[in-house]
Order: structure tokens, then sequence, then C-alpha cells
């Protein structure tokens, strides 16, 4: 939780995925990682069901908007726990760019993707060392379930072209993903301005205006995917001499 140790992890990361890992690779091939990948993908999917019901949980004893703004220390330890097991899933989803680099999967480390993982990584961290709190849980119920799906679609996808046919759904993956990003704006919204505990200001809107980008980056890469057709070319970033 130090962060001098969180800033040393994502700047290993970003060199990693943005400069040594495509220059190392172009020495070698493509690694086959069906294996791995399996394992992984499954750990993932039975990490984020996990989640999903131990925050369900708390949200069932503690209600959808927290009206408590003081915790006692059984209170705060049960948050600080949740969160830190988030906080490492986050850190954990890291590996999926790793992954894309050791196959050389390039066109998949966009803009999107590596902003996305390295924000995350960033929230959560804060979030739980500067202001520890239940407003998120219902982002999280939201999050970790999308992330089931996902996974399972990546797991899937691991296999190999001829299960491609069992992935037709792939675009209502976004759409979740959209969907999710409405709710927990208004989730957040109503618990700021209505509730009688309201989010730390600083929090509120880093979460909201985040939110609000994800939509948009969200939205285009849905529009040139799945409705133009049009190649996402402008989201690619550059990894090593490749794009």
């Amino acid at each position: 939780m130090k962060s001098n140790e969180m800033a040393f992890l994502l700047a290993i990361y970003l060199a990693f995925i943005l400069k040594i890992g495509p220059m190392v690779m172009e020495h070698f091939n493509a690694i086959q990682m069906r294996t791995i990948l399996t394992v992984y993908n499954a750990i993932k999917v039975a990490n984020s069901t996990m989640l999903t019901f131990q925050f369900l949980r708390y949200i069932q004893e503690r209600g959808l908007f927290p009206r408590n703004c003081e915790y006692d220390d059984d209170i705060l330890y049960t948050i600080a726990a949740l969160y830190w097991k988030y906080m490492v899933t986050k850190v954990l989803d890291l590996f999926d760019t790793v992954f894309f680099v050791l196959r050389k999967k390039y066109s998949q480390i966009t803009f999107l993707h590596v902003y996305h993982h390295v924000f995350m990584v960033m929230i959560t961290w804060s979030s739980l060392k500067y202001d520890p709190s239940d407003h998120w849980a219902f982002m999280a119920v939201l999050n970790c379930t999308i992330h089931v799906f996902m996974y399972v679609y990546y797991g899937i996808a691991s296999f190999g072209l001829k299960y491609r046919k069992y992935l037709w759904w792939k675009k209502y993956l976004t759409i979740m993903q959209l969907i999710q990003f409405l709710l927990i704006m208004i989730h957040v919204m109503i618990q700021t301005h209505i509730t009688d505990c309201p989010m730390h200001a600083g929090t509120y809107w880093l979460g909201l205006s985040n939110i609000v980008l994800f939509i948009f980056l969200f939205m285009d890469f849905y529009n040139k995917k799945y409705r133009t057709g049009t190649p996402v070319d402008n989201l690619k970033i550059v990894c090593g001499k490749h794009q």
C-alpha cells in the first residue's frame, strides 16, 4: 500500500507492455499459452464470482446507499478487507496486457485497454488508502459481474478459432459495460446529492469524470467495431515498433 511501491509496479507494467516486451519479442515467435490462459481465465471467473457475492452480501446487510458515515472497527475492517481483495484483482488484471505482448496480439493493446487497466488500479488503491468507505460497493458488484462474463469469453476464445462460433455475444459485453457505467454514475450521484452520507468531493469528481470518459471511449469503440465496421486504429498505441 506504499505510494512508491504502487508507482513502481505501474511503471514496470507500462515499460514492459509499451517498450521492453515488444522489443524482446521481436526475437521470438509468439508464445502459445493455451493452458496458461485456460487456468488464468478460470481463476479470474472464480475470483470475480466470489467477490460479486461478497459485495452483494455486504450490500444486503448495510444497504444499497450507505446511511452511516461513521464506521466502527469491525465494519472498517470488513470494508478494508473487501476492497483490498478488489484492488488485488485489478492488479492481476494487468496480466491481460502482459499476455497480449507475449502472444504478439499488439492490436489488442489500445489506449482504452491500457488507460482502463491503469486507472482501475490507481483508483482502487487510492480509495482504499485515503478514503476507505463502502460508497463503491455497488460499483464493485456490477464490475465483478461484468468480469465474470468477460473472462468466460476470454476463456472460450483461448481455445482457438473452432470455438469462435460460441462467441456471437461479444458485442453484448460492450453494451453491458456501458450499462454498468450509467448505473454507477446514477448511483454515485444519488449517493452524493440526496443521501445523508455523501461521497468525498475529490473521490466523487475523480470517479464521475472518469466514468464519463469511459462511456465516451466504450461508445466510440462500439460504434467503430460493430456499427460502422471501421478499424479502431485511432485507439491503438505504439508498442515498440508495432502499432
